[in-house]
């Protein structure tokens, strides 16, 4: 069997919402707000909050989703009412400035902007008959500058799978980027999985890599995750700790996908080894050599010091 070397990238991908999605992704999240999203100076800042200002409408968490002055066209519109005598392109600028900071807050920017009624209605409809939390919609329907970043990671991973037909990579990555993207509410990192998992559905045939790369894409993410919030949990916040954690995140879910690997699909590709030779057997050893090294291996009997290096230099 061919053993399929999985490139960093791939492994970048897989294992990028899961990172970037635990308790330590959110405190870097939380520091890179501190960061880039600084409070409001120009007066195209002020005209596109000048909804939120006012009226406080959605609260720091979803008025960029329910005010209309968050997505791009809407915040055009608010900016070229700023000032009567400024040019296209200084709107356009002022325009970008501000959003590239909303991106990098925690809640980030809205995919759709919505009317406040109907998120309420939304968030309540799911809340009562699937019980999901009201607040997992509006994270949903906004990404941050880290879950664009892990989700772009996640869609390459998806392709190079794609390209490769790998059934056992796309597998992995629906599981892995499907966990985190419900976890986290990432919109990409969903899609991203959909699209993994109907391409592996589609080009698997009888073979079991589907099921085994499912059991490893989240075994690996539920591992990743799991350690970067309890890393997250215990260092604090803070740029070190949430970069420390990120770090441990990264480095358990490798471990913990390759040793997955390794139970659900062996070791395919490696040289089979004979079960007396000892690791400094050199392999280049004629048929009659090796007889005589097994006999050598297999003599019940205590031998000689002078017997034993005997044989040992017939061998040489």
């Amino acid at each position: 069997m061919k053993q399929v070397h999985s490139s960093p990238l791939f492994t970048g991908g897989l294992l990028a919402d899961p990172v970037l999605g635990s308790g330590s992704g959110h405190s870097l999240a939380q520091q890179l707000a501190g960061f880039i999203n600084t409070p409001n100076t120009t007066v195209y800042d002020k005209a596109i909050d000048s909804v939120y200002l006012s009226t406080h409408t959605g609260g720091s968490q979803l008025h960029h989703l329910v005010d209309g002055q968050h997505d791009i066209f809407g915040a055009f519109e608010a900016a070229a009412r700023a000032q009567p005598d400024d040019s296209t392109w200084q709107e356009v600028m002022g325009t970008a400035q501000h959003l590239c900071k909303d991106l990098f807050s925690v809640s980030g920017l809205p995919i759709v902007s919505l009317e406040p009624g109907q998120y309420q209605s939304a968030a309540t409809w799911l809340n009562e008959h699937l019980h999901i939390p009201k607040n997992w919609l509006g994270d949903l329907l906004q990404i941050n500058g880290l879950e664009l970043f892990s989700g772009v990671l996640s869609v390459v991973a998806v392709i190079l799978g794609c390209k490769q037909g790998d059934v056992r990579q796309l597998s992995e990555l629906a599981a892995a980027s499907g966990l985190a993207g419900m976890l986290t509410a990432n919109p990409i990192g969903l899609c991203a999985a959909t699209i993994a998992l109907v391409m592996a559905w589609k080009q698997r045939g009888a073979s079991p890599k589907l099921n085994k790369g499912l059991l490893v894409g989240a075994g690996s993410a539920g591992a990743a995750i799991a350690a970067g919030s309890g890393a997250a949990a215990l260092l604090g916040p803070g740029l070190p700790p949430a970069l420390g954690g990120i770090l441990l995140s990264l480095v358990v879910g490798f471990y913990v996908r390759r040793f997955l690997v390794k139970k659900l699909y062996g070791q395919p590709g490696a040289a089979p080894r004979l079960q007396s030779s000892p690791d400094w057997q050199i392999p280049e050893l004629t048929a009659v050599q090796l007889d005589v090294w097994r006999a050598t291996l297999a003599y019940p009997y205590p031998m000689s010091d002078n017997v034993r290096q005997m044989l040992r230099n017939a061998l040489k």
